[in-house]
């Protein structure tokens, strides 16, 4: 045979993987197997993931002082500057404007002050004292304190208002030189203030003299109370609010000005790295010099050749983008085709990277410290899949998912360690769940996974005992969140999308099911058929890690459809006559096989979830309802005429499907068959039980109805092992106990002892 021709095996699998391909690509309607949508889905991904991904954002970001540079030593290729970094240079910026000089300039309501002294001491010159009126226009004196002062003599009168004039003007004098600015003190946060009394004049004044309003005030009552009577005090209260004018105007504009001038004089560099300079060696400690000097490297060459490096950049994500979104495609392609042509299915794993880009983006860009990117939460989304489909799809998007995070936030491999740890490990929490209570085990979980990361990178890069506090802590946080996240997630998606859990399985493995107290009632021989079913079907999906509760739920509906015409099954014929004696085989076989109609429409009328419903049709398959074949193959015999032989079609015979499509339908499919048997062989003898149960196998093989459900020959051993197990002495003999003697000759006996 020559190299390149394909063995028979090779051509049936090729021919095989070819009609299963059809098969699932055109199996369903509408939207959900459109080929134009899954191809839309896809493209979206991967355009939505790869806007997340910076365009200009340096490689050397997320690396930290301490680490080890572990590239080939990086060397100049020219002279550059070392910029500050972003956060360092604003600070000194925010601090320059800080403490900048505010600048002040003179004021025109010193002006008013000055005036309304002027004129009192006119005024008194002019010896217009003794009029009320003229008095109290110019100082503001209240009726009552008028009417006090010129009960005075005028001569008393006169000295009274000549020695508040004369006090009032000293202090107006001494705030006025030290300056009477127009703002509260407590703003200036300078140690001085430049009045800048023309363009080319300005003066610097240490702000600790300065005065303003609550600080005259407190002058000017603490003069009143030393240096007037009781008088005098309330008329210089009437006349303080005509001298509490600052005479020194703060100015917003020229404050700008000198704020952004002391902005632009904060150097944006800390030097300059020469050409052939070596900026790293490989194996070196990354220091904060060494790190500015990475990122000055990348940002120098980015201002050169940036108005070609934003296509190529965007290129290059696309590109990234669409590398790590085909590690789940091609799995899915190749390993979980229905998936891969269920557009519903892939569009929610898809949904999954476009979320966690958007998270992982947004941790980035948020300017803080602390240790954000543990809030990008895969986890969650690793417990979510393992609930809504299963390990080995978890561990892949995983795996990509934590992929993506790293590239996006920027070779970031501490984190993607991290949540592929954690996600592992809470995906590993929920793959049997049962209840939820078990969100404990996932919170206990998910933190070893990040306690584990972050302890080894931290006696690695030799990282202070509070910062590595700092990230567990938050890393606590997420742990905490998580399992909160998925398990609300799942809530709403097991309510809008019609998705079956396995905790919501949980809810229907339950004998007292309205369902199963029918089957119970109306048909007792298929509902002990049915507990046994569930058992045998439970221990082979333990005995080869499929789902068992799954299989268990599947195996206690699989034969609701018998409550309808329950007489008609042998199981349930005690103390009867069997029906189907009297009635042609055709007619027995569409009764026989109506059972699979009628608990189709049974289950979708009490709304059993569809994982649940599948398990009724699949569980005959397309398997031919021998029986009663060979009875009308018996009567087509005696009847047939020579020349006029009749035709028995075997497909009027035979269930309509569809043929079991996963391990726990084709578990159950043995299962039922296997009890069935079970209850005409003899259980004792392990080898009459073997060679039972591999009949029935080989009947399966042989009839094709095991070919799309992905059981394997080891996994087919496991199950058959399993069955004999639990069957093999379920029909075991009990010792016959003799009868208890009556009470007569009980008596004798005892008479005769003694």
């Amino acid at each position: 045979m020559g190299k390149g021709e394909q063995t028979l095996f090779e051509k049936l699998e090729t021919e095989l993987e070819k009609e299963t391909e059809e098969e699932l690509s055109t199996s369903g309607e509408g939207w959900r197997y459109m080929r134009r949508v899954r191809i839309g889905i896809i493209a979206a991904t991967t355009f939505f993931v790869t806007i997340f991904f910076p365009l200009n954002r340096s490689l050397y970001q997320q690396l930290s002082v301490g680490a080890e540079w572990q590239q080939e030593s990086l060397v100049a290729e020219a002279n550059f500057p070392i910029y500050k970094p972003k956060i360092q240079y604003e600070s000194e910026v925010r601090l320059a404007r800080e403490q900048a000089t505010p600048i002040f300039v003179p004021g025109n309501d010193g002006e008013s002050a000055l005036s309304t002294l002027r004129l009192i001491g006119e005024a008194l010159a002019r010896g217009e004292a003794s009029d009320p009126a003229q008095i109290q226009r110019v100082t503001g004196f209240s009726a009552e304190n008028l009417a006090r002062l010129f009960a005075l003599p005028e001569t008393r009168r006169v000295q009274k208002m000549q020695h508040i004039l004369q006090r009032c003007s000293a202090l107006q004098a001494m705030a006025y030189k030290q300056g009477f600015i127009d703002i509260l003190r407590s703003s200036v946060k300078t140690s001085d203030i430049i009045l800048r009394r023309s363009p080319t004049v300005e003066e610097v004044v240490p702000a600790s003299q300065l005065f303003d309003s609550a600080l005259y005030r407190s002058a000017f009552e603490q003069m009143a109370r030393q240096d007037f009577d009781e008088l005098e005090r309330s008329l210089a209260s009437d006349l303080m609010p005509k001298l509490s004018y600052p005479n020194i105007a703060f100015s917003p504009a020229f404050t700008q000005e000198a704020q952004n001038l002391a902005a632009e004089s904060v150097p944006k560099t800390l030097g300059m790295v020469r050409r052939g300079e070596t900026i790293i060696a490989k194996g070196e400690t990354i220091s904060l010099m060494a790190l500015n000097k990475l990122r000055s490297s990348e940002f120098t060459r980015f201002l050169y050749y940036s108005e070609y490096q934003s296509l190529g950049s965007f290129a290059a994500n696309l590109l990234h983008a669409a590398l790590i979104y085909s590690l789940l495609l091609v799995y899915l392609y190749i390993i979980r085709k229905r998936l891969f042509y269920d557009n519903a299915q892939l569009g929610g794993l898809s949904a999954a990277f476009v979320v966690v880009a958007f998270l992982a983006w947004l941790v980035s860009v948020i300017p803080s410290p602390l240790p954000l990117q543990y809030f990008v939460m895969i986890p969650a989304f690793s417990m979510l899949i393992a609930i809504v489909y299963d390990s080995r799809t978890t561990s892949i998007t995983t795996i990509a998912l934590a992929l993506l995070a790293a590239a996006i936030r920027g070779r970031d491999y501490e984190i993607a360690l991290a949540m592929v740890v954690a996600g592992t490990f809470a995906g590993y929490t929920v793959r049997d769940l049962r209840s939820r209570t078990q969100l404990f085990k996932s919170i206990s979980f998910i933190m070893l996974g990040y306690t584990v990361a972050a302890a080894m990178f931290a006696i690695k890069y030799s990282t202070p005992i509070g910062a590595l506090g700092l990230q567990l802590g938050f890393a606590a946080l997420s742990a905490v969140l998580s399992p909160l996240a998925t398990f609300g997630a799942l809530y709403l998606l097991e309510r809008m999308f019609k998705i079956t859990s396995d905790l919501l399985l949980v809810e229907y493995d339950n004998v007292n099911h309205p369902l199963l107290t029918e089957l119970n009632e109306k048909a007792p021989g298929t509902y002990q058929h049915t507990l046994m079913v569930a058992r045998l079907a439970e221990s082979a999906a333990l005995a080869i890690d499929a789902n068992p509760i799954l299989v268990k739920v599947g195996a206690l509906f699989h034969d609701i459809g018998k409550v309808r015409k329950a007489e008609y099954f042998v199981e349930n014929q005690i103390n009867i006559a069997n029906k189907h004696d009297k009635i042609a085989p055709h007619k027995s076989a569409a009764i026989i096989r109506q059972h699979v109609q009628e608990g189709l429409q049974l289950a979708q009328h009490y709304k059993l979830p569809q994982r649940i419903i599948d398990f009724i049709p699949m569980h005959h398959g397309t398997m031919l309802i021998r029986y009663f074949y060979v009875k009308a193959l018996d009567e087509a015999a005696a009847k047939s005429l020579p020349g006029k032989e009749i035709i028995v079609n075997a497909d009027d015979f035979r269930y309509l499907g569809p043929r079991p499509n996963s391990k726990e339908t084709g578990i159950l499919m043995l299962a039922d068959a296997v009890e069935a048997v079970s209850h005409v062989i003899d259980t004792n003898d392990r080898d009459e039980l073997e060679e039972a149960i591999d009949k029935i196998f080989e009947e399966r093989f042989a009839d094709k109805q095991l070919e799309e459900c992905d059981l394997t020959m080891r996994e087919m051993s496991l199950i058959r092992e399993s069955f004999v197990k639990n069957l093999l002495g379920t029909g075991h003999q009990r010792v016959k106990y003799k009868p208890i003697p009556k009470e007569e000759h009980r008596d004798e006996v005892g008479d005769a002892a003694e």
